[in-house]
C-alpha cells in the first residue's frame, strides 16, 4: 500500500489565483478533484497530492500550454509556507533562505528532501529529490508539480536578491512536457535540461551567497522559533526540531547537557542518542548548529555587544566564543562584525 502524501493547504492560495488568471472556475475544479475550498483557510491544513497532481493536469489541459506551471509561481506568497515563507524573507542570503527550505521542508510537504549545497567553485544548487511510490516506481510529484515548484524557488530568488536574478540552468529529470512553452522559457531565461539525473536550480555561487534585500536579523530569529514549535507539532517523529527547541530555550543560562535535555523530554540519555543516530546526527553536531546559527542572528544586530552574544550562546567566558565562532567563519566576530555593517552599509546605497 502506497503512504498517504500531502501537502501544505497554503498552496492552494497561488493554485486557485492561477487558475482566476486563466479564467477557471476554483471552486468547481476544487470540488472536481476532491479537494475542499475551505482548506484554503487552514494555515496548517493539508491537501492529498495525488489529488493536486491531477488537478494540475486538469488546468495545464485548459489552458493549453504549461504556462498555468509558471502562474502558479508567480501567484506565491510568503504565507504560502507558513513560519517558513516569512523565514525565507528575512534570511541574510539566498544561500541561507533556500537552507531554511531544506531543512524544514517537512513544512511544506511529505512528498520530497530537498537539499541546498555548493557544487565546484562556481555553483549553488537546490535539489529536489521526489519520492516514488512503492508499487509503481512513479514520482509522487507529477513533472507539472514540479515545474511549478522550481518556478517557485527561482520567483522566490528574485523575491530575494533582485528581479533581474536568472539561474544558470534548470535540470529535470523527466523528458519535457508536450511542445516548448514561451511562457516558461522566458520565466527561467536560462537553458533547460531535461532526462538529468536530478530535478533541480542551478545557479551562481556569488549570488547565493550575497545579502538579500529583506534580511533581517531580529525577524529570522523570530521566525525561526516559531517554525521550530511548529515543527514540534507537525513532526513528531523528528527529534532534532524538540532538542533544538530545549536547547535554545536553555542557552542563556549555558549549554545543556545531554543528559538534562533527554530528561526533558522523558527519554533515556541511550533513548535519545539511539533516536539521534537513526537521524544521522548526534546532540554535539545539534548544539553546535543551533548555537552557531543564533550567533549569526546576533552579530548582525550592532546593538548587542560580542560578550552578550556569548553568554546568550552558553559561552562561559568571550575567550571560548571568539575561538567557536573563528572556527565557524575562520575570523573574529568583532572582524566579522565591521565587515557585515561595512557590506550592508554599501548594499543600501546601491539599493537607493
Amino acid at each position: 500500500m502506497n503512504a498517504y502524501y500531502s501537502t501544505l493547504s497554503g498552496w492552494l492560495i497561488p493554485v486557485t489565483r492561477a487558475m482566476k488568471s486563466f479564467d477557471i472556475d476554483p471552486v468547481d475544479t476544487l470540488e472536481r478533484f476532491c479537494i475542499s475550498p475551505s482548506e484554503v483557510n487552514d494555515p496548517e491544513g493539508r491537501v492529498c497530492v495525488q489529488s493536486l497532481g491531477n488537478l494540475f493536469a486538469y488546468c495545464n489541459n485548459k489552458v493549453g500550454s504549461r504556462a498555468y506551471n509558471i502562474e502558479v509561481a508567480k501567484s506565491f506568497h510568503p504565507s504560502v509556507l507558513h513560519a517558513l515563507g516569512y523565514a525565507v524573507q528575512s534570511a541574510y542570503s539566498l544561500q541561507e533562505a533556500l537552507e531554511r527550505c531544506a531543512q524544514y521542508k517537512r513544512v511544506v510537504s511529505n512528498c520530497c528532501n530537498m537539499y541546498a549545497f555548493e557544487e565546484g567553485e562556481d555553483d549553488f544548487v537546490a535539489d529536489l529529490e521526489v519520492y516514488r511510490y512503492a508499487d509503481s516506481g512513479r514520482q509522487v510529484l507529477t513533472p507539472h508539480m514540479i515545474e511549478a515548484f522550481l518556478a517557485t524557488l527561482v520567483q522566490v530568488s528574485r523575491d530575494i536578491v533582485g528581479h533581474d536574478f536568472k539561474p544558470i540552468k534548470i535540470q529535470y529529470n523527466f523528458e519535457p512536457i508536450g511542445t516548448d512553452c514561451e511562457v516558461v522559457s522566458e520565466f527561467f531565461d536560462c537553458p533547460i535540461e531535461y532526462g538529468c539525473d536530478r530535478n533541480a536550480v542551478v545557479m551562481d555561487v556569488e549570488v547565493a551567497k550575497s545579502q538579500a534585500y529583506g534580511s533581517n536579523p531580529v525577524m529570522n530569529q523570530m521566525h525561526l522559533d516559531m517554525l521550530n514549535k511548529f515543527m514540534c507539532r507537525v513532526d513528531k517523529s523528528n527529534i532534532s526540531f524538540q532538542i533544538e527547541s530545549r536547547i535554545v530555550e536553555e542557552l542563556p543560562l549555558g549549554a545543556p547537557s545531554q543528559a538534562d535535555v533527554a530528561k526533558q523530554l522523558g527519554l533515556s540519555l541511550r533513548n535519545l542518542q539511539r533516536k539521534l543516530n537513526d537521524q544521522g546526527t548526534c546532540y554535539k553536531e545539534l548544539l553546535d548548529n543551533t548555537r552557531k546559527r543564533l550567533t549569526m542572528n546576533y552579530i548582525r544586530q550592532p546593538h548587542m555587544s560580542i560578550s552578550e552574544i556569548g553568554y546568550l550562546v552558553g559561552f562561559s567566558n568571550v575567550a571560548n566564543f571568539n575561538r567557536a565562532f573563528k572556527r565557524w567563519e575562520g575570523c573574529a566576530p568583532g572582524e566579522y562584525r565591521h565587515r557585515y555593517l561595512s557590506s550592508n552599509t554599501l548594499a543600501e546605497t546601491c539599493r537607493h
